[in-house]
């Protein structure tokens, strides 16, 4: 065994060259998981003889919807991506595209194409979720209804942007009329026979195929969407949803016994049983969770434990056989703050500018954060960890106190004089966002003379005001939906935005609106060619930085905690999830024969 830490600074590389993490505890089998099978799995496989176990995740973001046209957040996406699956699936080390629900697929010359050939003899799960057996087989019917679902104007819908606005051919007057009732004829979309079909473009993609890899563009049971609807919980999945054992506040995953997946020896996967997520209170409740054996991973160490941790552990320095990985790298996520621009002071931009650099990041950093960060928010709201992608060429928000107060003068609110008080909304489960909200109260009004307060909400209540826009600033942050900084803008997109103030808006919940942006942004995101596409990203994103929508933070590094029992359990930065190849090391007295 081995434990693996990466470093962000030499000096803490030296603190932790002195210290090897061991949390040695029990492990503990929850007595409802299904019993594994030995001999022949129900697709006729074989299964692993070191197969079996359970994965227990600690979490603190409640799923508000784990349909996945609806999904709105990462944890929603961890759970539905483990229950569903698209046509294209994600290699979880280089995040390149790779087969899924779609064997393989011809790109034609010109790009814009793509012809998917279906993998024969693959069901869906039952549309019955109590049952362990076989749902209908995967047709190109399957497909073509999911594709005309994302192109339905309704609630639930979150992604018809995400996946198929503007991309493919026939979507946008697909998505026009289903508010009348009316039902148009994808027309990019062509079915040759049960298994294949194409997919016309209307401009060539790079990022096509990684969109699809995405939770949001699984392909759903028509047959099951018929009668369950955005509850459905059945998909194509490696794990079912088990509807006995899971609850609010603790959801159960179970091997699907007819997933198609395979290893390299010819072996069923998933190997584990099961993957249990726990939604708890807070981050220290899930570091508590994880310290009592009761969570194989922590995505997010509270700041304020690190620490703590590091000195709880020095004795074990000398152990061979640690119990976990500390693990910290970079991710594409960025943390920020968004103004509600339909509202006044923040329709004025000078407004937007001064407050962004009166915010002293590294300080939030540092006295905060404790130095869990990637860095501070200085330049776009792409993180830096995109190749050949030059962020640091974005001019952002440096803390500059001349500015900011001359700036507020010019307002129309010299020193603050006359400057209403403002709500902060963050959401609760993470004691960070109460510190870091405190912190930029206090360097507010101390260095601008403005008044904020702060409400923390369970993230489902926060979610309804800021896509209703009913609030003033909002603690909001981006896990890109794909590998692209076209994720990031595409929060910023305008086109989308609703006219009538009454109707929701998301991903654009700050409704931001510039026609320059959006043109840059549909240049670079309808162009082929990657570094080209660049060049237009880099354009959009430096005038939606001159424009100050939102208050860039920082952009996100965390320490996670992994049980060392945990084999193949991959991390990378997109949080993309795939437990199919994970392995629980067990004694060999518990593995089977």
């Amino acid at each position: 065994m081995k434990i693996v830490v990466y470093f962000s600074s030499f000096a803490e590389e030296l603190l932790f060259m002195r210290i090897l993490l061991n949390l040695s505890k029990a492990i503990i089998v929850s007595a409802f998981l299904v019993a594994c099978n030995n001999g022949n799995d129900n697709n006729n496989a074989p299964r692993a003889a070191d197969g079996g176990g359970t994965i227990r995740i600690a979490e603190v973001t409640a799923p508000k919807n784990i349909f996945p046209q609806a999904i709105t957040n990462q944890i929603e996406g961890l759970i539905a991506g483990q229950i569903h699956e698209g046509l294209v699936r994600l290699n979880p080390k280089t995040l390149e595209p790779i087969p899924g629900l779609a064997e393989k697929w011809e790109v034609s010359q010109d790009g814009k194409t793509i012809t998917f050939h279906l993998r024969k003899g693959v069901y869906f799960q039952s549309s019955d979720p109590t049952k362990d057996e076989k749902g209908a087989e995967i047709t190109a019917k399957d497909v073509k209804f999911t594709f005309e679902l994302l192109c339905n104007d309704r609630l639930t819908n979150m992604h018809f942007a995400t996946v198929c606005k503007d991309r493919i051919v026939g979507a946008n007057e697909s998505y026009d009329a289903s508010p009348n009732g009316q039902k148009i004829d994808l027309t990019g979309f062509k079915i040759i026979d049960d298994y294949t079909f194409s997919i016309t473009l209307h401009n060539a993609s790079g990022i096509f195929l990684q969109i699809l890899a995405n939770p949001v563009a699984s392909i759903i049971s028509e047959e099951a969407y018929k009668v369950q609807k955005e509850d459905l919980k059945c998909g194509a999945g490696p794990f079912r949803y088990d509807t006995k054992s899971s609850t609010p506040k603790r959801i159960v995953l179970i091997r699907n016994n007819y997933y198609y997946g395979k290893d390299e020896k010819g072996n069923s996967l998933p190997y584990v049983d099961s993957v249990i997520v726990d939604i708890l209170n807070t981050t220290e409740d899930a570091l508590t969770s994880y310290k009592e054996g009761k969570s194989d991973f922590l995505s997010s160490l509270p700041s304020t434990s690190v620490r703590q941790v590091v000195e709880e552990n020095i004795k074990s320095f000398q152990s061979k056989t640690p119990s976990f990985i500390l693990e910290r790298s970079s991710e594409m996520i960025t943390q920020y703050y968004i103004f509600n621009l339909r509202k006044s002071p923040f329709n004025n931009l000078k407004v937007r500018q001064a407050i962004n650099y009166a915010i002293d990041k590294d300080k939030l950093i540092d006295k905060v954060l404790r130095g869990q960060a990637f860095g501070p928010g200085s330049y776009g709201i792409t993180p830096p960890t995109f190749m050949a992608y030059k962020v640091t060429d974005i001019e952002g928000y440096d803390f500059n106190l001349e500015k900011a107060k001359k700036l507020l003068m010019e307002a129309g609110y010299p020193g603050g004089t006359g400057f209403p008080e403002v709500q902060l909304v963050v959401n609760s489960g993470n004691s960070r966002n109460n510190t870091v909200a405190a912190e930029i109260q206090k360097q507010l009004k101390d260095n601008l003379n403005v008044n904020v307060t702060f409400e923390s909400l369970p993230n489902g209540d926060k979610f309804i005001l800021q896509v209703k826009g009913k609030g003033d600033i909002f603690r909001d942050g981006w896990i890109a939906d794909y590998p692209s900084p076209e994720s990031f803008l595409s929060v910023f997109f305008g086109e989308p935005v609703p006219t009538d103030t009454a109707k929701i808006s998301y991903p654009n919940t700050q409704r931001y609106k510039n026609a320059e942006f959006d043109k840059l942004y549909k240049l670079g995101r309808d162009t082929r060619d990657k570094d080209s596409s660049y060049v237009y990203f880099m354009k959009a994103e430096q005038l939606l930085m001159r424009d100050a929508p939102l208050i860039v933070l920082w952009y996100e590094s965390n320490y996670r905690l992994i049980n060392a029992r945990l084999k193949n359990f991959v991390i990378n930065p997109l949080r993309y999830f795939d437990f199919t190849k994970v392995k629980i090391d067990k004694p060999a007295s518990e593995q089977k024969k």
